[in-house]
C-alpha cells in the first residue's frame, strides 16, 4: 500500500458538486471471487499520529452506533 503520491481525494456528489480532500483516508470494499470481501485503503497525506486519530474516531463512532455491547465486555 504505497500512497505517497496521492495528491488529494475528490468526492463527486449526486447534485454535481465536488469536494476536494487534501488529507484523509478512503476505504474501499470489493467482493472477491471466493465470496469474501477485499478491503483497500488509500491514504492522502496521513502520518502516524493521524492513524491514531483515525482508529480512535472509528472506535468512538462504533460505540455511538451501539456496536459494542458493554455487557459482553
Amino acid at each position: 500500500m504505497d500512497n505517497k503520491d496521492v495528491k488529494n481525494i475528490t468526492i463527486n456528489y449526486e447534485n454535481y458538486g465536488t469536494e476536494v480532500i487534501k488529507k484523509g483516508l478512503v476505504i474501499d470494499f470489493s467482493e472477491s471471487d471466493n465470496e469474501s470481501v477485499h478491503v483497500g485503503y488509500t491514504m492522502c497525506n496521513i502520518s502516524g499520529g493521524d492513524l491514531y486519530l483515525i482508529v480512535n474516531s472509528v472506535m468512538a463512532l462504533a460505540q455511538r452506533l451501539g456496536m459494542f455491547n458493554e455487557e459482553e465486555w
